[in-house]
């Protein structure tokens, strides 16, 4: 595919069809057929608490279908259409959105281009325009049906970014904003994708690199939404094509330079508080890292450690909590989960409590921040750390004194307002498996350890209470891993071989085979690794016994939240709570999940 330079080009919209040749690609119909007014009715009386429900039974197929025709109908009202798009927003949370055919995706994709021939259409339709787009077209499947509806989201960033700043239009730019990152967002995971083909295209991204550019991003003193777009950049860079080495291809130095452009003339009038923006918007948002910013200390900051993690807490000797906004309550309950998960580890493997020779680690850190947001952001400008996971174990070199080994981790913002850690127990075993079991840093064994570090701490800190691990395997038992497989795992394998195989495998010898178990930790702790890899060997030829086991556990197992409804949410790595405008919230009228 040519890929244009970054520079203005036209944008061609169903709403402007101007002397620069642009012509509509996609003919705009409307449907002979007219919404049944009964069914449009029943939903505009529903309460936004009721619309939004598992249990509302006007969520299905028939009643979507009747939305799609009030949708490209020219005489709906706007209350009708305000209806109907809400409707489509509450059907992409508690519908069963993979089940919409290609003629029903056809349909809304000719529904929203009719709606932009709306020469009315007011901030509260586009705010629905945005949000259709990013809850129904973030895929492969629809990315076809995305095209002729992006030039749309551009005119709309560029209409309400010159737009006064009211709530319902703010509410409208904001959405619009997230439209591009989320889509982009998904896009970079499937970087070989069609989504990912389209929506890299120079033409897409030049309206949101205009807005970016321009000083209606600031609102009224308020530089929210020139965040928000730094962070829709940011992921725009990482959906990219890469290059083989450690070096940027074009196109990513493009867009690097244009930010960076951005970003200068910001400084220049607005100082340090847009070298903050920039920072926070894009440069920990394309994982550009520690050194990165370092080297470009005339756009990048980094704060003080102090200021952004200002707790310490002692939990004993030998382990201490660095926090953001822990509470004394919350301190004492991690402290206590750690500590009491300490015993039936060495319990486990029989360690006597003694170090592996020439480990100076004496103390692990917990530098636990209050989201991955945060985690995020300053994980890589203060450790320099890769963030693009849900928190991470760094031993460091333990033969070397003074060694500081660090678990980075994050609150679990999405229980709220119940309090956990996310991952505590199990990274905590991966500080006790080095510290007491295997001899040297990570990576000093060659293969085969994959299996241990991830089953062992999921065993650990689950028990035989680990129901995401049992779900897996009860609905992949027909195509399990033998034995010999799972020790052999590496990260590579993916997450279900390495954390849910695994920690079955740990289990299983727990619970039949524990001697050897135990046995396999002192060749680790012994730096004997050809009795280990020996051992394995043997115990592969209990394969029959295994399988027979999981067998039993499948049997046994009952899934609690086989019954629960199930919601399409947002994921929750996808957006930035400080990017979230102060002034705007998620409530009944601008839901979200």
């Amino acid at each position: 595919m040519f890929r244009r330079s970054l520079i203005a080009l036209a944008i061609c919209s169903p709403l402007i069809m101007s002397t620069s040749g642009c012509s509509s690609t996609t003919p705009v119909t409307h449907p002979a057929v007219k919404a049944d007014n009964s069914t449009i009715s029943a939903v505009a009386q529903l309460t936004p608490q009721a619309l939004f429900s598992s249990e509302q039974a006007l969520i299905n197929r028939a009643t979507f279908d009747q939305m799609l025709l009030a949708i490209a109908d020219p005489d709906s009202s706007n209350e009708t259409l305000d209806t109907a798009l809400y409707y489509l927003r509450a059907y992409s949370y508690f519908g069963d959105t993979k089940a919409l055919t290609t003629k029903e995706a056809q349909q809304l994709t000719a529904a929203l281009l009719a709606l932009s021939e709306n020469k009315t259409l007011n901030a509260r339709l586009q705010e629905h325009f945005a949000v259709t787009i990013y809850r129904y077209y973030d895929n492969n499947d629809w990315s076809e049906q995305l095209a002729p509806l992006l030039p749309q989201l551009g005119q709309q960033l560029q209409t309400l970014g010159n737009s006064s700043s009211t709530t319902a239009n703010d509410y409208a730019l904001w959405e619009t904003i997230r439209a591009y990152g989320l889509l982009f967002n998904k896009a970079r995971k499937d970087t070989d994708g069609s989504l990912n083909a389209l929506v890299t295209q120079d033409e897409v991204i030049q309206p949101l690199l205009s807005y970016t550019r321009n000083d209606s991003s600031i609102r009224q003193q308020d530089d929210w939404a020139k965040a928000n777009s730094y962070w829709a950049l940011g992921l725009y860079r990482l959906a990219l094509p890469a290059s083989d080495t450690d070096q940027p291809t074009a196109a990513e130095q493009a867009i690097d330079d244009a930010t960076k452009e951005i970003a200068l003339a910001d400084i220049a009038i607005r100082g340090e508080q847009a070298k903050t923006t920039y920072t926070l918007g894009y440069h920990v948002n394309a994982f550009a890292g520690q050194e990165a910013c370092e080297q470009q200390t005339d756009v990048c900051a980094i704060p003080e450690l102090e200021t952004v993690l200002p707790i310490e807490h002692h939990c004993s000797d030998s382990l201490f909590i660095l926090a953001q906004d822990l509470n004394e309550q919350e301190l004492a309950i991690s402290c206590e989960k750690l500590t009491s998960q300490e015993s039936d580890f060495h319990e486990l493997l029989e360690t006597n409590m003694q170090p592996t020779a020439n480990d100076y680690n004496e103390a692990l850190r917990v530098v636990a921040f209050k989201n991955w947001s945060q985690y995020n952001a300053y994980g890589q400008l203060l450790f320099d750390i890769r963030t693009d996971n849900g928190g991470m174990y760094i031993e460091g070199t333990p033969s070397k004194p003074g060694n500081q080994a660090t678990f980075f981790a994050f609150r679990q913002f999405w229980i709220e307002p119940e309090f956990a850690i996310w991952n505590l127990n199990h990274e905590y075993v991966h500080y006790l498996d080095g510290h007491f079991v295997k001899y040297g840093g990570f990576g000093h064994f060659p293969s085969k350890l994959v299996w241990w570090a991830e089953g062992l701490a999921e065993y650990i800190a689950n028990g035989n209470d680990n129901p995401s691990a049992l779900r897996v395997i009860k609905k992949k038992l027909a195509e399990a891993p033998d034995l010999a497989t799972i020790f052999a795992t590496e990260y590579k394998d993916g997450v279900d071989r390495t954390y849910r195989w695994s920690y079955m495998a740990i289990r299983f010898l727990a619970e039949h085979h524990r001697n050897d178990l135990v046995q396999l930790s002192k060749y680790l702790k012994t730096d004997y690794f050809e009795g280990y890899e020996l051992l394995l060997e043997d115990l592969s030829a209990h394969q029959a016994q295994f399988a027979a086991w999981l067998q039993v556990q499948v049997d046994n197992f009952e899934d609690a939240e086989q019954d629960k409804p199930k919601i399409n949410k947002i994921n929750r790595y996808a957006y930035r709570d400080y990017l979230m405008p102060a002034h705007l919230s998620i409530n009944s009228q601008h839901q979200h999940y």
